[in-house]
């Protein structure tokens, strides 16, 4: 891994350019003092979704698709079902 250093002077508007080489990628900043500053790259998962991503949801879906494996689909009584939900409210 080749270690480059680049020294940029930051103008008023706040914001540097880092690369093309970065151009479309997700990173993420981690200010680690007033005076570092850490960017890496990567795959970031949004806070609304880190729940799909849990080894209890990986279990669940594991589990749901060994029970879809062996139960066979059937056609369903849309009045019985209707009538189900019906005494259950």
């Amino acid at each position: 891994m080749r270690q480059a250093r680049k020294v940029l002077t930051v103008p008023s508007n706040g914001q540097i350019s880092i690369g093309k080489q970065w151009a479309g990628r997700e990173v993420m900043v981690e200010m680690v003092n007033d005076n570092c500053m850490v960017i890496t790259a990567g795959t970031f998962i949004p806070h609304d979704l880190a729940t799909f991503y849990t080894k209890d949801a990986h279990a669940q879906l594991a589990n749901f698709n060994r029970w879809s494996q062996k139960t066979p689909a059937s056609q369903t009584n849309l009045n019985q079902l209707r009538k189900r939900l019906a005494r259950k409210t």
